[in-house]
């Protein structure tokens, strides 16, 4: 997972060994283990050599990488909602390969989808690529190809009321605002003499933020105000200069 974190920063694009065992030494992580999930994830494809002893993101886990690294313009996605939604239909099909469907499971709640009923899940038909550029994201996520992705709209009253209540807009848009509040706490007292513990510091913190920032559903201003996800963007950008400032010291030492 740190390697995978590193590279997914893009900044920079590669790392020598010697960097990520340094890098894992801010962790606690010994030589022995970083070169052992340095083969597993080679095997995996998930990192590749580039140079002698120089890595960077393998095809694998390019998708991801695309999508991690969006991060900063996760907001711009949107357009604005006329009161449609999309709908993930699933059957025994889908649910036939308990592995496949944990994938399918994950690929909708990193898109933003809520289970409405058995065997459906709905989410505001507000993203800029409709439909068609779900498929893709939900293909990149692997989740079940046999997936029926749909767009509703004229929803029956009660459904179309339903719906609206799927996700806990205010325990999301408080734990935005709590996160970005940890952060600005963070670069206030993050203590740059012990350059160890300030990367080991930033580089959790902003994945935590990161992750937070890419599970948002970006639902409709009227399901969900944005201003608590914009806050913790704009306050991730600042924090994410202090991470790679850090880290870049203590690489080069």
């Amino acid at each position: 997972m740190l390697i995978l974190d590193l590279l997914d920063t893009g900044a920079p694009p590669a790392f020598t060994v010697a960097e990520l065992v340094r890098a894992g030494a801010a962790f606690g992580i010994e030589a022995p283990g970083i070169r052992t999930a340095l083969t597993r994830l080679k095997s995996e494809g998930r990192v590749q050599a580039i140079a002698r002893g120089r890595y960077t993101i393998g095809a694998n886990a390019e998708p991801l990488k695309r999508r991690i690294l969006g991060w900063r313009n996760r907001l711009d996605r949107r357009r604005p909602w006329k009161g449609h939604w999309l709908l993930a239909i699933a059957g025994p099909q889908e649910r036939a390969d308990r592995t496949a469907w944990r994938r399918t499971l994950r690929a909708l709640e990193l898109e933003g989808f809520a289970e409405a009923e058995v065997n459906m899940w709905a989410r505001p038909d507000n993203l800029s690529d409709g439909a068609a550029g779900m498929r893709q994201r939900l293909a990149e996520l692997a989740a079940a190809e046999t997936l029926f992705i749909v767009e509703a709209r004229g929803l029956d009253p009660a459904r179309a009321l339903h719906f609206r209540t799927l996700w806990r807009d205010d325990d999301l848009h408080a734990s935005h605002l709590r996160l970005a509040a940890l952060l600005d706490r963070s670069a206030s007292r993050i203590d740059e003499d012990d350059l160890s513990a300030a990367a080991a510091e930033t580089l959790l913190m902003g994945r935590q933020a990161i992750r937070a920032i890419m599970r948002d559903p970006l639902l409709p201003e009227d399901l969900c105000p944005s201003d608590a996800l914009t806050r913790l963007v704009e306050t991730m950008v600042r924090y994410d200069r202090l991470g790679k400032r850090i880290w870049g010291q203590y690489l080069a030492g």
